[in-house]
């Protein structure tokens, strides 16, 4: 290769590297999920583990509030780093106070917005969600449940009894299940292979609610009041 076919060469993937660098950049600006930006006011940047459920919580507003007032067309696609609108435009109507996502139909008002408020002043007491050696523990911000390495083939359960608010895929988890068990508590279960409950169902304590692929990891969330806390100040201890 020839001196100068070398530095065009080199050139035109310095201009490639460039212009992709660019397009990156305008892609995530346009998407509002530029990284270590303070959120404006009336303004929520989505972190790792949200969804627009917890968030509408978090707010005191409703996920069909939310997902109107950005334009969402499936509520269970954000990104981290997104910055979702939880105040109203302009001349919007709220329906602030009402938080019902799809397949929750008898939620009621929400809950105080726990950034600012103490958690859940109720307790919940769960079993183990799967067997199998606990390969990750709660060490947030990074890792916000637990990580169990279940069988292939191995079934999850539901930890306490409740209902399916969410049966489906959501970037971060996967196939993902999540149970309500009151105002206060949820259980959230990533990275099924299947689901083996739908959306609404009601669910016994110790039910199978999902299944496990080849050489998977369950990530296992307790949240109080839309934030994650520590699963195992919940579970019994293991022999």
């Amino acid at each position: 290769m020839t001196r100068t076919h070398h530095v065009n060469l080199h050139t035109r993937r310095r201009a490639l590297g460039g212009l992709a660098a660019m397009s990156l950049a305008a892609m995530l600006a346009a998407c509002g999920t530029t990284p270590g930006e303070p959120a404006p006011e009336g303004f929520y940047r989505v972190e790792r583990g949200d969804t627009l459920y917890s968030i509408a919580r978090r707010n005191k507003r409703s996920v069909a509030d939310l997902s109107r007032w950005n334009d969402l067309s499936n509520s269970n696609q954000i990104e981290v780093g997104q910055l979702i609108r939880v105040r109203p435009p302009a001349g919007a109507s709220s329906s602030a106070g009402t938080v019902a996502p799809s397949g929750d139909r008898s939620a009621r008002a929400a809950s105080p917005d726990p950034a600012s408020s103490k958690p859940p002043a109720s307790s919940i007491s769960l079993q183990w969600p799967a067997d199998g050696r606990i390969s990750g523990r709660y060490a947030p911000p990074g890792e916000k449940g637990l990580r169990i390495e279940v069988p292939a083939g191995g079934k999850v359960r539901a930890a306490a009894s409740g209902w399916a608010i969410h049966v489906g895929t959501l970037r971060g988890y996967g196939m993902l299940v999540i149970v309500k068990h009151n105002d206060d508590w949820l259980t959230v279960y990533g990275n099924l292979d299947r689901p083996l409950v739908k959306e609404g169902d009601r669910v016994s304590t110790g039910q199978d609610i999902g299944s496990m692929g080849e050489a998977a990891e369950l990530h296992f969330e307790v949240r109080g009041n839309g934030r994650p806390v520590n699963p195992a100040n919940y579970l019994p201890s293991r022999g």
